[in-house]
């Protein structure tokens, strides 16, 4: 069945004052890690799981039980449809990118200019294991193997090793001090073994702190208790944008040019697996 757009297909679906009621969760990426995120929350009760994917035959190779699912970008998707989603929404990310960061990149472009930085050298050696990731970015994490894709993610000790984990790093992160840096780190909550995710009201904190905070330096990260993946931007405005034309500092990857709020119609399908 063909929705014209998202607020029109929750309308019809359920009574609430608004789109969304706050239980959803949307998967954002219809691979590996989207197909299992669905079949690890697929058994929640009250629970409706949204799958966000750009390619067609991926999302729908999505099994299990019935999903919605929307044809789109992810990140342009989480912009465009940001004043339908309820604070309470969880977002999983499952997409090979800083889903926050892009995510904050193009709500802000036609505000702030947004640059990316590579995370500083300094650091690494504050922190467990360190790999470096895509545009400037770092990944972090206790382990230097690879975890089982059903980690419970328990409170004090890793799954593998049985050894003492220390720190969550989330709060590891959270509770750095770089010089010129502010630091805001979004806690991946575990949803289910393997399976975690944030909220649509951490997203809005993210965009608060740094709209509020005006021009400088961050460090933007999202981590669970064992892993995490760290950012590093400038916020500039625009005027200083135009003062300062021969700026060393790259922008953040292309992103499309703003979209209408609502979702096409070529772009939303709510079609149930069997």
């Amino acid at each position: 069945m063909k929705c014209a757009d998202v607020r029109e297909a929750h309308h019809k679906r359920y009574q609430s004052p608004g789109p969304f009621t706050g239980n959803e969760v949307f998967i954002i990426g219809a691979g590996h890690f989207g197909q299992r995120a669905v079949d690890a929350l697929c058994t929640r009760q009250n629970t409706p799981l949204w799958v966000v994917e750009k390619d067609e035959e991926a999302l729908r190779a999505i099994a299990g039980a019935p999903v919605e699912r929307i044809l789109d970008e992810g990140v342009p998707f989480l912009v465009n449809s940001f004043h339908l989603l309820h604070a309470r929404n969880m977002i999983v990310p499952a997409v090979p990118i800083h889903l926050a960061v892009e995510w904050l990149h193009l709500w802000l472009k036609d505000k702030l200019s947004v640059l990316r930085l590579k995370v500083p050298e300094s650091m690494k050696p504050l922190l467990p294991h360190t790999w470096e990731g895509s545009e400037g970015s770092l990944l972090v994490s206790y382990a230097d193997f690879r975890c089982p894709d059903d980690c419970p993610e328990p409170a004090d000790h890793c799954t593998v090793t049985g050894k003492k984990r220390g720190t969550p790093l989330h709060a590891l992160l959270g509770g750095m001090t770089l010089p010129e840096y502010r630091i805001h780190v979004l806690r991946s909550r575990q949803l289910a073994p393997g399976v975690g995710g944030y909220r649509v009201g951490d997203l809005q904190e993210l965009l608060g702190r740094v709209e509020s905070g005006g021009e400088g330096k961050w460090l933007v990260a999202t981590a669970c208790k064992c892993h995490g993946v760290v950012s590093a931007l400038e916020v500039k405005s625009k005027k200083s944008e135009y003062r300062n034309p021969k700026s060393e500092m790259v922008r953040l990857a292309h992103h499309p040019e703003p979209c209408r709020r609502a979702i096409p119609k070529s772009q939303c399908s709510k079609l149930k697996t069997k």
